[in-house]
């Protein structure tokens, strides 16, 4: 069976002009943490239906992104920007070296397009840090027209104000859940999206975490059953709570009507998540008090 392999490499300029030496990624980096991957290995199951020449390009193209993300890491050793390549080798029959195929070097048009995604990414990242910021000056006391002037030129003022509008229809939902189930451990909770939706989160039990991470460990030696770390009690939780729901919110998943299998979790540790939007009378804390008085569900 043919085997390959692909090494990430980096070169800087030289402080008058030079061009540098190629150093492999993962040691120019060290000691330092890098999420690119150095070194990749190819069999013809994992080629197939690709060449090793496409396989190459596809890693230098995951490698690029990565690379310019993690130029401040970079700079720790050297100063400037970086030259990028991936070297292909394939192995020497009856020998442990490799022998080198081809060098793969990306157009400047791909160099630009991954600067543009790094930028967009930081961007974005920055604006999320200023939405989640708005939202700690608000809780702090700052009025929504105090906070619209603040971030002027930056966030539209529809946006801000349907932010704080949004927090507080995602406490009035959460304060809702409480009147409506017992849920000691807090496994409900409704979030904002970033469009200022409402996102309604169910998280697993503390029993479901643990007994997926044995099951993803150990779920070939051992007989586990049709229902192996509690998905179906999730499901039957997640019934109930929009069950719960049902007279004050509409649930949707991917734009089509809400199930339980939606919201109840899949991957312990993370929650599963359904969009909602309150119905045409908005719960007030008198309603859910109300509701509140049948014998509540619980969360399990």
């Amino acid at each position: 069976m043919d085997e390959y392999r692909t090494v990430l490499e980096v070169r800087f300029p030289e402080p008058h002009g030079e061009e540098g030496t190629w150093q492999r990624y993962d040691e120019v980096l060290n000691p330092y943490y890098s999420n690119a991957r150095c070194i990749e290995n190819w069999d013809e199951d994992s080629m197939w239906p690709r060449t090793p020449t496409e396989c190459a390009e596809d890693d230098l193209e995951h490698a690029l992104d990565t690379v310019i993300d993690e130029q401040y890491l970079a700079r720790v050793v050297r100063e400037g920007t970086m030259d990028v390549r991936i070297q292909l080798f394939k192995p020497v029959a009856e020998s442990s070296s490799w022998r080198h195929v081809s060098a793969h070097s990306p157009e400047p048009s791909r160099v630009a397009r991954a600067y543009l995604r790094s930028a967009v990414r930081g961007f974005d990242e920055v604006r999320q840090d200023l939405r989640h910021r708005i939202l700690a000056a608000y809780l702090a006391g700052e009025t929504a027209d105090s906070l619209v002037t603040e971030v002027s030129g930056r966030i539209p003022e529809d946006e801000v104000r349907g932010l704080v509008q949004a927090h507080d229809e995602a406490e009035t939902a959460t304060k809702l859940i409480a009147h409506l189930s017992h849920d000691p451990a807090h496994k409900a909770w409704v979030g904002i999206s970033d469009d200022n939706g409402l996102i309604l989160h169910l998280f697993p039990s503390f029993s479901q975490e643990i007994n997926y991470e044995e099951w993803l460990r150990h779920g070939d030696e051992q007989d586990w059953g049709p229902d192996p770390w509690g998905h179906r009690a999730g499901v039957e939780v997640a019934e109930r709570l929009l069950t719960a729901l049902g007279p004050f919110y509409s649930a949707f998943w991917n734009g089509e009507k809400a199930r339980a299998v939606h919201l109840a979790p899949s991957e312990p540790p993370y929650p599963g998540m359904v969009r909602i939007e309150a119905l045409a009378t908005e719960p007030s804390a008198q309603t859910a008090a109300e509701a509140a008085k049948g014998e509540a569900p619980t969360l399990r």
